[in-house]
């Protein structure tokens, strides 16, 4: 029997909650992992036509939220979609003008292949596909392993536009809280609010805020925290640091929750960073391998180590003290 085709919604209705497991369900996904997938999910999603919201890499499992923009796909030029194309494959010049038979005969289209890339880059199932088996292929060389990694296909559900892709976006980035191994969601690096809170032009390149509507669905519980916050910008991260803060708090049987005291401090700052949130992360950079001192001290390393300059970043606001990472490879 052959495989059910699946159900997809257009950009203006909703996003795609997409799940995969690792094969076995094993802990095979470690910081290096972590830190590689994360690099191919930014690469993927610059050249494909979809808009990510949230992710979350567990040791065994992944979390993406993302939109289809169909619409863009549509309107593409031809130039777009070849420059798309060069994003995923930079050592690719064209993309394929045809298709490939399986004794690789070529059978050109009459357009030199630009519908074919245009539905290829437009569909989110592709993005996916890609990016699980690019990862894969890493993998299992880096690890001289053979076999399948993912388990079956990747799961995806269907969220409307309004709580739905907000309660999904919160619980993907609770995920690490809730496996107790954060006390606070942007303690954990690989997922999406911690990518927010620890490096926002990074963010700003991959992820876009989900916004509030009047027009969107607000029938359930998420409702009442859309009411109680409304002073806040609603589409900005505060209010959104919020809205999580606010579910990780709920109890839920057999997970870890946010306690009540991190919760009452988040919310009595309105959901933007503290000086103690601003050190917590800051600090951070002492143990992941960057250089930190003045901006003096750090131009020097930059120059003995010859790596391309990088704008040193205060540790703290008002702090002499500057930190980077030119001393990571």
């Amino acid at each position: 029997m052959g495989r059910t085709k699946r159900a997809w919604v257009s950009q203006s209705a909703g996003s795609f909650h997409i799940i995969s497991r690792v094969a076995g369900g094993d802990i095979i996904l470690h910081d290096q992992e972590k830190e590689y997938f994360m690099k191919l999910l930014e690469r993927f999603a610059s050249g494909f036509f979809v808009q990510i919201h949230a992710f979350c890499i567990m040791g065994n499992h992944f979390h993406i939220l993302a939109s289809g923009l169909e619409q863009e796909a549509q309107k593409a030029s031809k130039e777009e979609l070849r420059e798309r194309y060069k994003r995923l494959y930079p050592k690719e010049t064209e993309p394929p003008p045809g298709s490939y038979q399986p004794n690789g005969d070529l059978i050109p289209d009459e357009d030199g292949g630009i519908e074919r890339l245009r539905e290829r880059l437009g569909s989110i199932s592709r993005f996916v596909q890609e990016l699980k088996q690019t990862f894969s292929r890493w993998f299992n060389k880096t690890h001289h392993r053979k076999g399948y990694l993912w388990s079956d296909r990747f799961k995806g559900v269907i969220l409307s536009k309004g709580e739905a892709q907000l309660m999904c976006s919160a619980y993907i980035d609770l995920n690490p809280v809730r496996a107790n191994m954060v006390r606070r969601p942007e303690e954990y690096r690989w997922c999406s609010l911690g990518l927010r809170v620890r490096n926002a032009k990074r963010a700003e390149k991959l992820l876009s805020l989900l916004s509030v509507s009047q027009e969107d669905d607000w029938s359930g519980p998420g409702g009442d925290l859309v009411e109680k916050f409304k002073s806040l910008k609603p589409d900005s991260l505060a209010w959104y640091r919020v809205f999580v803060y606010y579910l990780g708090g709920i109890e839920c049987e057999g997970k870890a929750r946010i306690s009540s005291d991190i919760l009452d401090e988040v919310v009595s700052y309105h959901g933007k960073l503290g000086l103690g949130d601003r050190f917590r992360y800051r600090v951070r950079n002492i143990s992941e391998g960057l250089a930190m001192g003045s901006h003096d001290f750090i131009a020097g390393i930059q120059e003995k180590f010859q790596r391309k300059f990088i704008r040193p970043r205060s540790f703290v606001s008002g702090n002499f003290l500057y930190s980077t990472r030119v001393l990571r490879e």
